[in-house]
């Protein structure tokens, strides 16, 4: 017998900030300063940053019979010195609750797209994703430059919800710079502490007549 691919669940929880998981404490305003290491033609240096992040909760989707809570992100970065954008990045963080399975989307405007993937109890303080070029399921795409030059192997990000309310991440991207025999490790960290709680999904404000 086939496997029903397009029957779409029925009666589940509109309200995405209940049905989160694991990333329930990303939900809402970020800021703080953390620590950029990237490669230059000397080899590597380490950049101090300021960062905001904005998590956004959106309604839930559904894929067929599967059923997906999210929110969308936009994170904004600059050097601490400097007003011209040092880093944006937009995307979506997924949890699908039937699997355990988390999902990070995320498109910069260097040219490249990626997908991200891991698992993670529902409670979950600490949890990883990571994506790899190649890969047809969490895999990494980018433009001639960047691959020619640039090449991103491996990327992940564990993220750490902290007792004090704060959330910290550590980020390696993995890259092959031309030229080079070994591959480079891109890291990123920050500890950022929030100053603004989310507002519910479009659904459930619609809802409660809040828009």
């Amino acid at each position: 017998m086939a496997r029903d691919i397009f029957t779409e669940p029925e009666g589940f929880d509109l309200d995405t900030l209940r049905n989160l998981g694991p990333l329930a404490p990303l939900a809402g305003t970020w800021e703080g300063e953390g620590l950029d290491t990237h490669p230059v033609a000397e080899g590597g240096l380490d950049e101090p940053y300021r960062e905001r992040i904005v998590f956004e909760p959106i309604d839930p989707q559904t894929n067929g019979p599967q059923l997906l809570y999210g929110l969308r992100y936009h994170v904004h970065v600059n050097k601490l010195d400097e007003p011209l954008t040092f880093h944006d990045q937009i995307g979506y963080w997924l949890w699908e609750p039937a699997s355990g399975t988390i999902l990070q989307s995320l498109a910069i405007p260097r040219g490249q797209v990626a997908l991200a993937a891991g698992v993670a109890e529902p409670d979950a303080r600490r949890f990883t994703v990571k994506a790899t070029v190649g890969s047809p399921c969490a895999g990494i795409v980018s433009a001639p430059f960047l691959h020619e030059n640039f090449e991103t192997l491996e990327y992940s990000i564990t993220i750490t919800v902290h007792d004090d309310g704060t959330i910290g991440y550590e980020q390696d991207t993995v890259l092959q710079v031309a030229g080079r025999a070994e591959p480079f490790h891109h890291v990123d960290k920050n500890v950022l502490r929030r100053v603004a709680p989310p507002q519910p999904n479009p659904v459930v404000l619609c809802a409660s007549g809040l828009i």
